[in-house]
């Protein structure tokens, strides 16, 4: 039945119409317009008339099969027990024909595919026939439409390349359904969708379903497989949650929480829209399940010349039948400085990575000691289920960086004239911290982003002398000004009331006004930082290093050098 219902609902979603929307789902001033499927009437499509037919002589096939059971009776072929006042004692039996009974009903998949399910209240009791219906059909869109998008944008990504070595699109195809969602996100499937740093600030809604009322025991990892690192001079990865021993029995939710890392944010981060957009944190923390190894710490990917977008993997790991993970820290950290050789330990402060307190209380030694598959490899765990997203640097990471106290990196290429760099550098701090004070680096206009970028003097207007022909101008221009207002108005006027405006040229059959079309009001595009910008507003920050212990070889040479006069 399965391919002859969703055959049935594409022939009937041929014929669709546009209503809006109920009074009692609709707001007083709401004006949304949503589809509505309608059946067309017996006899006139000839292909719907068959598949009602077919569908008809399923349910009353089911129906039979349901009534049979529950009075107790045997069908061919089983052997079914009953009590002794001739209930039936396979009630899973009866529940499974009621489910596969409700596949069969056109409103439902009317329902699940226009979006009207509210599955949050059907969850309230997850056993009811309705609850698992839906769920059913969930299942079966992730089987048949989500999985095959997520393998081919995870080939896309180069996940089978970088996360799971060895491995190729058919061997890993996700078993378990995870639902991944942040705040102002609500996808059925996570599969590489950008998401700005700020919006991750607190962690996502994880929802693992694996179709199963087998319990099992699973683990949860979330890499970032971009992460730059000075010590090691490439990209390794770097763990951002890590929780194990997570016991799920057909579905599970982990409700989304804060990081014990994340500081109050000292700036005003209220009423911020679209890419600005700011979580507020959870009233509660919840209750996690399994065991949290490494808390969550939200994306914070660093300022890099060229931009580089970084991915972030969440995969859930099938455990051993009946056991548990023993994960020891320390033999992970001890395992890393090992494997540190002694030249990158002798440089300088500035050429590797800096770990500082809060560094350390993070943990980031054994974070970033660790790949997805090596974690897999050695304790012996299966791939069961992944979803990713892509993240990269916008004006609202350096507010995270200061919220969790640690040192703000910025990547860019070495520049050839370091002397004019390091000059453009100190000027743009001072600029910064001119600018910035106690606002958000996002509040700033275009031309400060600008004047940050280019690391000079701001320039104040040079004050010039009115004469009579200035003002003769000004007046001039204000007049022209006036006079287009003016017509403007009345031709968006007469527009409007479909006549023509006084005095105006008329030509045969046409009117002389023009509709005016309405200004389009676009999101302007966020701004960037140059590599010059990023170091500025890094080194205006009173919490971090950057701004006096951590200053290269090129930076004391320009401050310590001797002056040079020019012969003028």
């Amino acid at each position: 039945m399965r391919l002859l219902s969703l055959r049935t609902y594409v022939t009937v979603s041929a014929t669709k119409r546009l209503r809006p929307l109920p009074s009692a789902l609709a707001s007083d001033n709401s004006k949304a317009r949503v589809f509505e499927y309608a059946s067309p009437p017996l006899g006139t499509v000839q292909a719907y008339d068959e598949a009602v037919a077919l569908l008809e002589k399923e349910q009353l096939r089911l129906a039979e099969e349901i009534a049979l059971l529950e009075n107790g009776a045997a069908l061919k072929g089983d052997t079914i027990e009953t009590s002794e006042n001739g209930a039936p004692k396979n009630d899973s039996r009866i529940k499974k024909l009621k489910v596969a009974l409700g596949l069969t009903q056109l409103d439902k998949h009317w329902e699940f595919n226009a979006g009207r399910v509210d599955f949050d209240s059907l969850r309230k009791d997850p056993n009811s026939i309705e609850a698992l219906t839906f769920e059913a059909l969930k299942a079966r869109r992730f089987e048949t439409v989500l999985t095959p998008k997520i393998v081919k944008l995870a080939d896309v990504h180069n996940l089978f390349v970088d996360a799971f070595p060895g491995k190729t699109r058919n061997l890993l195809k996700p078993a378990v359904n995870l639902e991944v969602n942040f705040q102002n996100t609500a996808w059925e499937a996570c599969y590489g969708q950008p998401v700005p740093p700020n919006w991750a600030l607190f962690s996502p809604k994880v929802t693992i379903n694996t179709h199963s009322d087998k319990p099992k025991k699973y683990t949860l990892v979330l890499m970032d497989l971009d992460r730059q690192s000075l010590s090691s001079q490439s990209i390794h990865e770097w763990c951002h949650w890590l929780i194990t021993d997570i016991s799920v029995t057909n579905r599970l939710t982990i409700e989304p929480g804060s990081s014990p890392y994340l500081a109050p944010s000292t700036l005003d981060t209220a009423n911020l829209t679209d890419a600005s957009f700011h979580p507020s944190p959870p009233s509660a923390e919840p209750k996690l399940p399994g065991t949290v190894v490494l808390p969550y710490i939200p994306p914070h990917p660093a300022n890099s010349n060229p931009r580089k977008t970084h991915r972030y993997l969440l995969t859930i790991f099938e455990q051993p039948e009946g056991k548990s993970l023993d994960i020891s820290l320390e033999a992970i950290r001890s395992e890393a400085i090992k494997n540190q050789s002694s030249s990158i330990q002798n440089r300088a402060a500035w050429e590797k990575d800096f770990l500082g307190e809060k560094e350390e209380a993070m943990l980031f030694v054994e974070r970033g000691a660790f790949s997805t598959w090596g974690f897999a490899t050695q304790h012996q765990l299966n791939v069961a289920g992944y979803a990713f997203f892509t993240a990269g640097w916008n004006l609202h990471t350096p507010d995270i960086f200061t919220r969790l106290g640690i040192h703000e990196p910025v990547f860019g290429a070495f520049p050839q004239n370091p002397t004019d760099q390091v000059h453009k550098v100190n000027q743009a701090t001072t600029n910064a911290i001119n600018l910035l004070g106690d606002s958000l680096l996002s509040s700033l206009s275009l031309s400060q982003i600008q004047q940050l970028n280019r690391g000079t003097v701001p320039v104040v207007p040079r004050f010039k002398l009115p004469t009579r022909s200035s003002i003769k101008a000004d007046a001039m221009k204000t007049i022209w000004a006036e006079r287009i207002a003016a017509k403007t108005a009345a031709a968006a006027a007469a527009a409007s009331s479909g006549k023509a405006p006084k005095g105006g040229k008329k030509t045969a059959g046409k009117s002389a006004a023009r509709p005016v079309s309405a200004a389009i009001k676009l999101t302007p595009k966020m701004p960037r930082l140059t590599t010059v910008g990023s170091v500025a507003v890094v080194k205006a920050k009173q919490t971090d290093v950057a701004g006096g212990s951590m200053v290269g070889d090129v930076t004391k040479s320009v401050f310590e050098k001797r002056g040079r006069y020019h012969n003028v």
